[in-house]
This record gives C-alpha cells, sequence and structure tokens, in this order.
C-alpha cells in the first residue's frame, strides 16, 4: 500500500462491556490493538459515559488520542477541550430533589470530578468488598493467584468533598436505585426535558440510569471532534454495547457492537465482533485493516 493508499480512520471505544470487561479485567490483546493501530497512523479516542475522575491507570495507560467523556457532554482531542455541555442551576435542583423525593441514589459528574448524594459511598464500597471476593474466588478457580491481578471495579469511585460542589460544573447525573420500576418510572417523567438512558451500570439488583441536558450524547459530540480533526464521519468507527452507544452507531461509517452486548444493542450496529473476553476489539481491529 502507498502512502497515497493510506486510510485513516478514527475509532471510538467505549470503556465498560467493550475496553473494560465487568469493570474488572482489561484484555490484554485490546491494550495491544489500541497501541498498534495508533502506530499505524490511525486515531483512537474513548468514547464513554464516565468522567476523567474514573479514567485512570491503566486505561489512560494504554494511550489515547483524545476521549468523549461523561456521555459526550465533553470532548477533548489531545490536552485541547472542544466540546463542553453542562446543565444550568435550575436543572441540578430540580433533579437533585426528584432524586431525594423517591429515595434513589446519585452522583453527579464535572468534567474531572464526581460528587455523591448521602449513602452511595457505603453502598459502593459494600459492592466493591463482594465483587473483590468474587473476583478473588473465580481466579482461585482459575488455579490464579489473586494477588497477582489488578482489580478494577466500577465500584471503585472516588467522590469529592461536598464543599468543592458548584451546580455550574454539573455535566451528567448518574442514578442507581434498588427498585428498577421507580428508577424506570424517573427517567421516563424526565425524558421530555432531559437525555435520558437507562441501565447503563450492571448492577446486581435494581437499575441504573444517566440524566444529561438534551442534545448530549456520544454521538452528537463525536461530530464535533470529527470535524475538528478533519475526518469524515464515513472513516470513523464505532464500538460499544450498551443503549448509550446508539447515537454513536448512528454518526460512524461503521458502527459494530460487541459479542457480549444485549440484542437489540447488536441490531444497531451494523456489524458484530467477538465478545469483549475473546479479544472482541483485537478482532474488529483487524477485520478493518487498523493492524
Amino acid at each position: 500500500m502507498t502512502s497515497s493508499d493510506f486510510r485513516r480512520r478514527a475509532v471510538f471505544l467505549d470503556v465498560d462491556g467493550t475496553l473494560l470487561q465487568d469493570g474488572t479485567h482489561l484484555p490484554d490483546s485490546a491494550v495491544t490493538a489500541v497501541r498498534r493501530a495508533r502506530e499505524n497512523g490511525h486515531l483512537v479516542l474513548l468514547s464513554t459515559g464516565r468522567g476523567m475522575a474514573e479514567l485512570r491507570g491503566r486505561i489512560l495507560d494504554i494511550g489515547f488520542d483524545g476521549a468523549v467523556t461523561n456521555g459526550g457532554a465533553f470532548a477533548a482531542v489531545g490536552d485541547e477541550l472542544i466540546v463542553s455541555r453542562l446543565m444550568t442551576a435550575d436543572e441540578v435542583a430540580r433533579l437533585s430533589a426528584a432524586f431525594e423525593a423517591r429515595g434513589i441514589h446519585w452522583y453527579y459528574q464535572s468534567f474531572d470530578r464526581m460528587f455523591a448524594s448521602p449513602g452511595l459511598p457505603a453502598l459502593l464500597a459494600d459492592r466493591l468488598e463482594r465483587d473483590r471476593a468474587r473476583h478473588a474466588d473465580e481466579a482461585r478457580a482459575a488455579g490464579v493467584d489473586p494477588d497477582a491481578l489488578e482489580f478494577f471495579s466500577v465500584g471503585m469511585k472516588t467522590f469529592d468533598d461536598e464543599v468543592h460542589f458548584s451546580d455550574a460544573e454539573v455535566a451528567k447525573a448518574v442514578i442507581l436505585g434498588q427498585d428498577a420500576d421507580a428508577v424506570a418510572d424517573l427517567l421516563e417523567q424526565l425524558a421530555p426535558d432531559f437525555a435520558v438512558v437507562s441501565g447503563t451500570i450492571p448492577l446486581p439488583e435494581g437499575s441504573s440510569g444517566e440524566v444529561a441536558p438534551r442534545g448530549v450524547n456520544k454521538g452528537a459530540a463525536i461530530l464535533e471532534v470529527l470535524a475538528h480533526l478533519g475526518i469524515d464521519p464515513a472513516d470513523a468507527i464505532g464500538v460499544g454495547d450498551n443503549g448509550n452507544d446508539a447515537e454513536m452507531f448512528e454518526v460512524c461509517g461503521t458502527a459494530i457492537a460487541m459479542g457480549n452486548a444485549a440484542p437489540e444493542v447488536q441490531a444497531l450496529a451494523d456489524e458484530v465482533t467477538t465478545a469483549i473476553d475473546d479479544h472482541g476489539i483485537h478482532n474488529a481491529f483487524a477485520r478493518h485493516g487498523l493492524l
């Protein structure tokens, strides 16, 4: 292939369920695929509901060209922030009152901080210990020393002190409730005025969801990133596994669902790769000539 034949692609990778399995495992084949694609001249960016406060350690150490974060509220290329969409103070007040009235736990995301409702840190800490115990049992059953493995968890969240909270910096709310019907009912009520997505965090019981300003989603932010980079959306690849990847699939020329994605998510994509624990990202990258 000559340099004139080279087709530079921009790849947008979801994190949970795509790059990170069950919030605990980062496949080596995925790390290698991302690094090799970038070495070959392609751009690889994250596209996640997580904020920068949750992107640390081995995830960022992989090396990326940028990130769409907070479900599309922010987007950066390198160190340059090119998208920033925030809630109004009135919207934050309305959400807080609605969450409290229904006894639903929540946390707010700013660009690089998270602020939790009372009781949520203790709830997540308990879940984290249960996740650790399950992870250790699975490792021992496989003949692996659990102390030799690095542990990730969706429950491993660092919340900032309430004194630093500003209702002028909130980009998104994440809700977690023990009553799945109550969560679904609340999201339905908020849908006319906000961008809502359900079931974004896998929970052993109850349900979860995300609430952002109207118009905020991964797809809208990706279009701004591509315009900034001067890359045609036809040359963009989106890889994901969840409902909040729907708009990403719509705007990317090639939409790829993970093999572990729910059937309704797979139906939204152009193609389906193998599951995350079956080298899904590596296989998708290889299929499209990125490696």
